[in-house]
């Protein structure tokens, strides 16, 4: 019998540990700082905070008893305890007020028909026919749906996400992704290519008649110029010139001899020419960032070479004093500068329609437009998607997901045009639907609002804004005791 008693003493125990283990282990939700809100039923944040509020009342109406019971008891304190009862009263009638302006805008105060109270579920309807009259003047009329996708990139959405990786939580869109490839693959194999060809250029092409290019042209090169990203390519032809004059000097040669008259040597115009050539190369390279970074890393041996040079040139034994500042070189040599202002001037010339640098580049456009070249770009372009579509479609790589998918996405984010296009279809789709249907869809929301029951309005309203409506009882309350006190000591003072 001992025995018996103590296994069942130490099975109680365990199951007691297993209590208080499975105590320490629960969720956050039973935390110590949630029980309490649980207790009383306020499960949800409009709840609790409604809970916290009416708290914050019945402290001001304890601390008013309490004051009222503590004045006879202690005279000495009776100015103290004057402004303590004047904070308590005016922060109960605050904190009255502002519950009932609040209770009163979804039922009426303490089951009294009290006029102007139960504001919400009286005027149900009311205020079902003004919220589809809002939605149909500021949401669903044509301009404007068309204001508000003006700056709407649908395009560039579509494509970021055709071209996204898949990850593990992505197997559906990679599932539509795939389904999507072949869709895409049926509908152009279903195409006429020529016709295609054909709509491609046309869409293209009256964007391009329509669209001034050289404006578009005159705002981009400018930044680009002011921040110096012309600079690399000015280096590079200036490169490319030097090694054309080095290649072309027997060319130099023989149009110097042609020009010199007939009786000078012809070691003398080899002279003049090699001169020449040294001096346009020369000057060419002082305008080089080679030169200016040759500059700074040995100021000292290139004003020694312009000391011998200009020594020998002239045929003098004493040379001149050096130059007491450096020649400015690279970048900041006077005709590269002068480069730069011409490539600027070019730009502001096209950013003005009439100019004549404008109008030349809207002739050259519209020459390239109409070319034959172009047309059979497009008919090649037509070709490729449709070569690209059916690859993408046999090899859908590793991963599983749709190439091609990715593929038009890709498309879709390199093609300027073929994105405005998707863009102003679907803005002219979404105005027409609103067009036809946002009649349709304010009745809808006006009947179902008008279907519902006070109690199913009542109940939605409040749950959604009743947690900050709370905010205004307890701001009430203190705020009430702090003018409270304010009024009394103005009272006490005069």
């Amino acid at each position: 019998m001992a025995a018996m008693s103590s296994g069942r003493r130490r099975a109680r125990h365990r199951s007691r540990r297993s209590e208080l283990t499975g105590v320490m282990d629960a969720p956050a939700k039973h935390s110590l700082i949630e029980s309490p809100f649980a207790l009383v039923g306020a499960t949800t944040p409009f709840h609790r905070m409604r809970l916290i509020a009416t708290l914050l009342l019945v402290v001001m109406a304890a601390g008013w008893v309490t004051v009222l019971l503590l004045v006879p008891r202690y005279p000495e304190w009776v100015v103290q305890l004057a402004y303590a009862r004047a904070f308590f009263e005016a922060a109960m009638i605050g904190g009255l007020a502002d519950w009932f302006a609040v209770t009163a805008l979804f039922r009426h105060p303490l089951g009294l028909p009290i006029p102007h109270t139960a504001i919400i579920p009286s005027n149900k309807d009311r205020i079902g026919d003004s919220l589809a009259v809002f939605l149909k003047e500021n949401f669903l009329t044509p301009g404007v749906v068309a204001r508000r996708l003006e700056g709407f990139d649908l395009a560039g959405a579509l494509g970021r996400w055709l071209t996204a990786p898949p990850t593990r939580a992505d197997i559906k869109a990679g599932r539509l992704r795939r389904a999507l490839s072949k869709l895409l693959l049926q509908f152009a194999d279903a195409l006429d290519g020529e016709v295609m060809a054909q709509l491609i250029g046309v869409t293209i092409t009256d964007r391009l008649r329509d669209r001034a290019v050289a404006p578009m042209l005159g705002r981009l090169l400018r930044p680009l110029i002011d921040a110096g990203r012309h600079e690399p390519f000015v280096e590079a032809l200036l490169i490319i010139a030097m090694e054309s004059v080095d290649a072309r000097q027997e060319e130099i040669h023989a149009a110097v001899a042609a020009r010199a008259p007939k009786y000078m040597p012809g070691f003398v115009d080899r002279g003049y020419a090699k001169a020449f050539i040294d001096a346009v190369q020369d000057h060419l390279y002082a305008m080089t960032d080679d030169a200016a970074d040759r500059q700074r890393r040995d100021a000292t041996a290139i004003a020694q070479g312009f000391r011998e040079r200009l020594a020998a040139l002239e045929g003098q034994g004493a040379l001149p004093p050096p130059p007491t500042a450096l020649l400015a070189l690279g970048r900041d040599h006077p005709d590269r500068r002068a480069l730069t202002d011409r490539l600027r001037a070019i730009a502001d010339d096209l950013s003005d329609p009439t100019s004549n640098a404008a109008r030349q580049v809207e002739a050259v456009k519209l020459e390239l437009i109409d070319s034959p070249a172009v047309a059979a770009l497009f008919a090649s372009l037509w070709v490729s998607v449709k070569s690209m579509l059916s690859d993408a479609v046999a090899n859908p790589g590793d991963t599983g997901q749709g190439r091609v998918a990715s593929a038009a996405g890709q498309v879709i984010l390199d093609n300027t045009a073929l994105a405005d296009a998707i863009n102003t279809l679907a803005r002219r789709a979404a105005v027409s639907v609103v067009g036809s249907y946002g009649d349709a869809i304010v009745r809808l929301v006006s009947d179902t609002i008008r279907g519902w029951d006070a109690a199913t309005v009542t109940e939605k309203l409040e749950t959604a804004v009743g947690r900050d409506l709370q905010y205004i009882r307890i701001n009430g309350t203190v705020i009430g005791g702090l003018v409270g006190v304010a009024i009394h000591a103005a009272a006490a003072a005069f």
